[in-house]
């Protein structure tokens, strides 16, 4: 299809360019091999990240069910928007208009939707570690269980409408930029205020060692809690901003080949950061990580468990 008849098409509210050069081929077929062998990684790392969550009942408050809400995001990641992602570049290349730009609009509504919800999930963890260094005693009655779920499935269907608005509203590309700064803001403000409490209660230990030696506990809980976001939140602007920086080219030049290339490669790894995201989780929080080698070992004996006696019945 040559170029001036794909600057015809119309797909929604999403740009066309299905101009075919040496360099999108090689971008789309890349990054659809990268994209296939992640989305496995990607489903299986936070699906182990969710059940271990789930199951465990030691991890049933409200810090880890904002976890397992992040981890599911990540999760509709690898089982939704990198498939979709593969097979509306598989039908590009086979030339199938109508078929290429719903899989793009579903893959394009899914990314962002789960885009916004990591981000205010984010928001929200440092919010609670905040609120679990003021409320003290509290913090029990006032952060439930039931109330951050409650706030997450809130959180999912109002950044859901927001993407979904997307098809009314023309200059809505502002919308991602500014989420981005407020929850990054929030996030900012509620740890610099978590390391300035952390920084008070070291002085007051000093001073009265015994007497605040179990509140200095809590207090470097959410002092390592808080770094953990810092972690996840610092891989995800540095997987996030190539991408940024590709919309404010595209935002000037226009959607060409060379904006479109690079959409391929940048999209690609904003869809690996979620896969970073479970090894950051087992690196930094002893609870999912004893969690999951308790999982792995147990799935593990249970397996070795079938072979025998299957083995045992043939003999």
């Amino acid at each position: 299809m040559n170029v001036t008849s794909t600057s015809q098409l119309n797909c929604a509210f999403l740009d066309v360019n299905l101009e075919q050069t040496v360099g999108t081929f090689i971008a789309s077929i890349l990054s659809c091999i990268l994209n296939v062998v992640f989305s496995l990684f990607t489903s299986t790392g936070n699906l182990i990240i969710v059940h271990v969550i789930w199951k465990t009942r030691e991890l049933h408050l409200p810090s880890f069910v904002l976890l397992f809400c992040l981890a599911t995001s990540d999760l509709v990641v690898g089982l939704i928007c990198q498939p979709f992602f593969v097979a509306f570049h598989i039908a590009e290349l086979m030339g199938k208009f109508n078929a290429y730009c719903v899989l793009r609009i579903i893959q394009s509504i899914s990314s962002y939707t789960t885009t916004g919800v990591s981000l205010a999930i984010l928001s929200g963890i440092s919010i609670d570690r905040l609120l679990a260094l003021t409320l003290h005693l509290r913090y029990n009655m006032v952060v439930t269980v039931r109330r951050i779920t409650l706030t997450a499935c809130s959180v999912w269907i109002v950044s859901a409408t927001v993407v979904i608005s997307r098809f009314w509203i023309s200059s809505w590309i502002v919308v991602p930029p500014v989420i981005l700064f407020l929850t990054f803001l929030v996030t900012a403000l509620s740890t610099g205020k978590v390391f300035q409490i952390v920084r008070r209660h070291q002085r007051e230990i000093s001073r009265q060692q015994q007497s605040v030696q179990r509140s200095a506990v809590n207090v470097l809980k959410c002092k390592k809690s808080s770094i953990t976001v810092l972690y996840i939140y610092g891989l995800f602007l540095i997987f996030y901003l190539p991408l940024l920086l590709t919309i404010l080219v595209k935002t000037f030049s226009g959607y060409t080949t060379r904006v479109k290339i690079a959409y391929d490669y940048v999209t690609t790894a904003v869809f690996i950061n979620s896969f970073l995201n479970p090894l950051v989780y087992c690196w930094r929080i002893g609870e999912i990580r004893r969690a999951v080698r308790n999982a792995l070992r147990k799935n593990h004996m249970l397996n070795i468990s079938e072979t025998t006696f299957r083995s045992e019945t043939r003999l």
